[in-house]
């Protein structure tokens, strides 16, 4: 979606919000004529539902691959539900005045609590996963750069002993495991280091240095592969 898409979506979703909260406000205050204590308090928390619908909106839309879920119900939906409810219990207290003063409060504090814990809760989840999945693109980009960079040399070189090393090179790659932890820092470093050489030796002709590093590059990604599958 374009920014100007975008921008105009939100300034249009102000509006709406704007006219709701006047328009409700209107029959609050033409229909409700005696206000107390906690007609005041209720008022209170119909606003404070309408800034807390408001960001959380904002927080649920963020540009993030991963949803922002709790129990599997979208941050947006429980907005909803808490929106309502904070209405419905404020517009029943501000009916009811008679109520006691500590019931009203307890009961739209309560309401406002739950809601806070869940999207506290999904937010968190949300971030963690989003945190995993930047992990495993950045792993996988990795690979595929790697893969690239061989991919890059084929053509540049005239050996059909190295050309051939280079395409089975670019298959091991390509058919690496994209995944990455501490366990195999150490080999990843040694292969960087290696990808490094293979360049220096192919833009020096070198051609059986870089036929050999080739294979040296081959047995680390094995060894890679076969320790990345033993600390899963």
């Amino acid at each position: 979606m374009k920014k100007s898409t975008a921008g105009k979506i939100w300034i249009m979703t102000g509006a709406i919000y704007v006219i709701v909260f006047a328009v409700l406000n209107l029959a609050i205050f033409l229909l409700i004529t005696e206000r107390n204590s906690v007609f005041w308090t209720s008022y209170v928390f119909i606003c404070l539902a309408f800034l807390v619908r408001a960001a959380s909106v904002m927080l649920a839309y963020r540009t993030l691959e991963t949803e922002t879920v709790f129990m599997g119900i979208p941050l947006g939906s429980l907005a909803n539900y808490y929106f309502f409810a904070a209405v419905f219990v404020g517009v029943v207290f501000m009916i009811f005045q008679t109520a006691p003063f500590r019931l009203a409060f307890l009961m739209q504090i309560l309401v406002l609590a739950i809601y806070s814990v869940a999207a506290i809760m999904a937010l968190m989840a949300r971030n963690v996963v989003q945190d995993v999945s930047d992990n495993v693109r950045g792993s996988v980009q990795s690979i595929q750069t790697l893969k690239a960079d061989v991919d890059i040399y084929v053509p540049q070189v005239a050996d059909p002993e190295l050309k051939k090393a280079l395409q089975k090179l670019s298959e091991t790659i390509r058919y690496s495991d994209p995944m990455s932890n501490a366990a195999v820092a150490d080999i990843e470093g040694q292969i960087m280091q290696n990808m490094n050489d293979l360049r220096v030796r192919i833009e020096n002709n070198q051609n059986q240095e870089a036929i050999q590093i080739c294979r040296d590059i081959e047995v680390l990604f094995l060894q890679r592969n076969s320790l990345l599958k033993a600390t899963k």
